[in-house]
């Protein structure tokens, strides 16, 4: 016998809550910083296994190769692949910082320079990665943890010194006594970690060792996720979808065609295009959302959204 279909009434639609549990620029952060992880293990066990087996040439691999012949050409192949992997993490902390601040009223206005990476008056250079993002957490203070902001700096200063070999800045003795302090924690939290083991490797110019670099990829999925959790509890809903909305219509690849194909049949079809856009760009229906994150009904998307063509090109500019 066919199950039967639920049938959820008008009136019960109205009232469903839409939240808004992640941000895009949260989004893209997991997207890269995950695929980062995934490829990093993936490249060094495909390293460990080539040492012993025959290769496989890829189809297109038109210039001659040779299988590594000693250590040193090997640690080489397992550096590149280590530098790939920071360049990816850093590069999304510093992609999360900018598109939070494209999100209008998501972060203080005020932050706008320190989260593009801005140079200020009277500066010698731009703030580092990790400096923005230190601004940002002392900007929303006991958002991010200390040692969490202590372990971002060795991460961008490892990069920058690893990858550029750029040695013009290292770790400033506070950053150094606060992951010195934490050390205990981390072991305790992060399967193990030696902290004090990292700082030495990196004081002494050494490459990160796995082990380092999964610690400080974590580091950062958590430090990003905590920052973007209080972000958004200090969001009003309804602003926040109009912002978003914004957002999603200058983020895209043509925000006129945007417009218009979202606006197309006008009303509450048009609403429907909106609220399957929130579904994909961080919201959900989950029972369980947290108690202070943004959220609207159904029937208040409708009033913000439920609109045609010609008053959406005003609204959001695209009517030239």
């Amino acid at each position: 016998m066919a199950a039967k279909t639920k049938v959820t009434s008008p009136a019960a639609q109205q009232d469903q809550v839409i939240g808004f549990e992640l941000s895009p620029a949260l989004i893209a952060f997991r997207r890269t910083a995950g695929d980062a992880n995934r490829h990093l293990n993936t490249m060094l066990v495909a390293l460990e296994t080539l040492k012993g087996t025959a290769p496989v040439r890829p189809k297109g691999l038109a210039v001659p190769w040779t299988k590594p012949g000693v250590k040193k050409e090997w640690d080489d192949s397992r550096d590149f692949v280590l530098k790939g992997c920071m360049i990816a993490v850093v590069d999304a902390l510093d992609q999360y910082m900018r598109v939070v601040s494209r999100i209008s009223g998501l972060a203080a206005l005020e932050l706008d320079d320190a989260m593009n990476g801005r140079k200020s008056l009277g500066d010698e250079r731009r703030p580092t990665v990790a400096e923005r993002f230190e601004a940002l957490a002392t900007h929303y203070p006991k958002t991010v943890p200390p040692e969490y902001i202590a372990a971002l700096h060795l991460l961008v200063t490892w990069r920058n010194r690893f990858v550029h070999h750029d040695y013009r800045f290292g770790l400033a003795l506070p950053i150094r006594k606060t992951l010195t302090v934490a050390a205990p924690s981390f072991a305790r939290d992060f399967q193990g970690t030696d902290i004090i083991g990292a700082v030495d490797r990196f004081s002494s110019r050494e490459p990160p060792s796995l082990n380092d670099l999964a610690f400080l990829i974590a580091i950062a999925q958590r430090a990003v996720r905590r920052m973007d959790e209080h972000l958004l509890q200090l969001q009003n809903g309804p602003d926040y979808a109009m912002s978003l909305m914004r957002y999603l219509i200058a983020a895209s690849e043509d925000p006129k065609a945007f417009v218009e194909d979202t606006w197309m049949h006008g009303g509450n079809r048009s609403a429907g295009r909106v609220h399957a856009l929130f579904l994909d760009n961080g919201g959900n229906h989950d029972a369980d959302l947290p108690p202070n994150a943004p959220s609207i009904t159904r029937k208040k998307l409708n009033d913000l959204f439920a609109f045609g063509r010609v008053k959406a090109r005003h609204l959001f500019g695209t009517a030239s």
